[in-house]
This record gives C-alpha cells, sequence and structure tokens, in this order.
C-alpha cells in the first residue's frame, strides 16, 4: 500500500518535487513504523482499557506462540493512513 501511495503522490506533483516526496514517503514509512512498534499496538488494542497498559514495544506478549498478524494489519494500516495525509498536503506546505 505505501508504494502505490508514494507513486500516487509523485504523480500529483512536479518533476522537481519528486525525489522530496519519495523521500517523505520512505521517512513517513519508517517513523511511523518506529512508533506504531513502540506505542500504537498498546494503544490500539481494545482490551488494554483506555489508553493501554500493556503491550508497548510488544512486551508482554502472552505466549510465545503468539500470532501476529493482528500487529501487522493494523501497523499496514496505520503507515498507510500516515502516507495519505502526508501525499493530500504535497506541494502545499
Amino acid at each position: 500500500m505505501q508504494l502505490g501511495f508514494a507513486m500516487l503522490c509523485v504523480d500529483s506533483v512536479r518533476a522537481k518535487n519528486t525525489m522530496n516526496i519519495m523521500l517523505t514517503n520512505v521517512l513517513d514509512a519508517v517513523t511511523g513504523s518506529m512508533f506504531y512498534y513502540l506505542f500504537g499496538f498498546a494503544y490500539g488494542s481494545p482490551f488494554n482499557g483506555f489508553i493501554g497498559r500493556h503491550y508497548f514495544a510488544l512486551g508482554s506478549i502472552p505466549s510465545s506462540s503468539y500470532d501476529y498478524n493482528n500487529f501487522f494489519y493494523q501497523w499496514a494500516f496505520a503507515i498507510a493512513v500516515a502516507g495519505i495525509t502526508s501525499s493530500s498536503i504535497a506541494e502545499r506546505t
């Protein structure tokens, strides 16, 4: 998804700004991944209370055979939202 949004964003800007937009998309993906790993899964888990009590940086996972599909599914949409937001303001700020 991230690559698709990057290509859409590059298509909507002038050629001279292509490299800046691609760098912005890469940085959005990297920082989004890092912060989702550290805080996002703990805040987004519905069984964690209002703000979250555990699963910060995937700590306190219930077992060693934990299924990470839910984590990766939510992570993909979290960084896609960051890509959509940054591409919507491309060449406007």
